[in-house]
């Protein structure tokens, strides 16, 4: 009965998943030729590497969030309220004084850093670039504290609703850029406020409703309980540095491209890279409520579920493969439909691209079951490899071979993991006892 329950959940959420993460894909689509029209290439460049530089913001959670979702998860399975509540108010409350640092410490820096120099832009063209940065970084923190809500909802094995919160920010995005392009001239600040500040007023919103919701495991300062908060670290503390990891990968591509070769540069890349993320996002659609769902699963002993979901996965990414050729092949006419003529992306970009969506869905399917049964120290091993090679390696390929070989060394980084988490899979799942594979 569970084991049919939780397949079920599964089913609805992917389904629920792909409507709401579709409106949000189809959103980003159209406010990609929409930001351009109201900004130039620069500019928009400009933005795009702002963005991944502060998403590192996201990681000095120091993984509490998806500790939270795994510990949220086993603490439901065993029906334990009060620990689930002690659970979600000890991470709340160390959130709130950990960004209360952050954004201290930021204050004091920001008067000697020099974001113009950072990004590798001209002053005379953004003039008010480190004001830019002040606000946007305020909508970053808020953002890092109730972004909890999201884990809530992925530990109650409801991930569709974090889409649906994702969905109204991206809404509520491209409605307000589209009355900037009408009321006002292009301007790099009112797109970063909107773009910073709109998933700020969902998240406010939904933070209230969602313990109206689950008001047993509404935060309360007296439930905190700080021998809990080594526990949620324990595994937090690792799941951190895979998502610092995970950030030098992904995120720091862009500020490579701009230091290489210009802010303007960054523009094609992030189409194309948007172009066949679309693979990936509907591939995570997919993997996304497995999470918990393997979780609950492995609480409850239940190994033939996590054995035919991990088949099932399989099958679906030798598709994702296949859509993943025919993008390819149809990249040109789209790219044109798309941002016109005027931005053009090599082939070889688009083919790398496409590689490196290939081999990302291969790692997702194993790491996703991985995360869930909570053995992630060969994944944390593999990711702090990746992470200090790909710096070094992106800017020895990005100088030889240009854009291409950037996302070339993001492919290279991403083998560690494309090899040893499926040997990892298969020792946890044969019970085979090993230092290595079962930590």
């Amino acid at each position: 009965m569970i084991t049919t329950q939780r397949s079920s959940r599964a089913v609805k959420n992917v389904f629920a998943s792909m409507f709401f993460r579709g409106g949000s894909i189809l959103i980003s689509l159209l406010l990609v030729p929409l930001t351009l029209s109201y900004l130039n290439q620069y500019e928009y460049g400009i933005w795009l590497t702002l963005s991944s530089v502060l998403t590192w913001v996201y990681v000095l959670d120091i993984g509490l969030g998806n500790g939270l979702r795994n510990k949220l998860s086993e603490a439901l399975a065993l029906d334990d309220k009060a620990l689930a509540k002690t659970y979600v108010s000890t991470t709340f409350f160390a959130l709130l004084f950990i960004i209360i640092g952050i954004y201290l410490l930021f204050a004091i820096l920001q008067h000697w850093l020099d974001w113009s120099a950072i990004l590798n832009v001209d002053p005379s063209k953004v003039s008010d670039l480190n004001s830019i940065v002040n606000i946007v970084f305020a909508f970053f923190c808020c953002n890092f504290v109730f972004k909890i809500v999201g884990n809530i909802y992925m530990a109650y094995q409801l991930s569709a609703i974090n889409d649906l919160f994702t969905l109204l920010g991206n809404l509520l995005s491209i409605v307000l850029i589209y009355l900037c392009t009408i009321w006002t001239s292009g301007s790099l600040a009112k797109v970063a406020y909107i773009f910073s500040g709109a998933p700020v007023v969902v998240l406010l919103i939904a933070f209230p409703v969602t313990f109206l919701r689950y008001k047993e495991i509404a935060p309360s300062f007296s439930f905190v309980r700080l021998k809990y908060l080594k526990e949620l670290m324990s595994l937090g503390g690792q799941f951190f540095i895979i998502q610092i990891a995970c950030i030098i990968l992904f995120m720091t591509s862009n500020l490579i491209i701009s230091r290489l070769f210009g802010p303007e540069e960054v523009t094609p890349y992030n189409i194309a890279f948007k172009y066949f993320s679309l693979v990936t996002i509907g591939f995570t659609i997919i993997v996304t409520p497995i999470w918990s769902a393997i979780t609950e699963a492995y609480t409850l002993g239940d190994m033939a579920w996590i054995r035919n979901i991990t088949k099932k996965l399989l099958w679906i990414w030798l598709a994702s493969v296949g859509i993943t050729l025919i993008m390819l092949l149809c990249a040109s006419p789209i790219y044109t439909w798309w941002v016109g003529e005027e931005i053009e992306i090599p082939f070889t970009l688009s083919l790398i691209c496409g590689i490196y969506v290939c081999i990302s869905n291969w790692n997702n399917v194993f790491s996703y079951i991985i995360n869930g049964i909570g053995k992630i120290r060969l994944q944390l091993y593999s990711s702090v490899i990746a992470s200090l090679l790909f710096i070094p390696l992106a800017l020895i390929l990005g100088r030889t071979w240009g854009i291409p070989g950037v996302v070339g060394a993001m492919c290279v980084c991403l083998l560690f993991s494309t090899v040893l988490l499926p040997v990892q899979f298969v020792y946890i799942i044969k019970n085979i006892h090993s230092k290595i594979f079962n930590n």
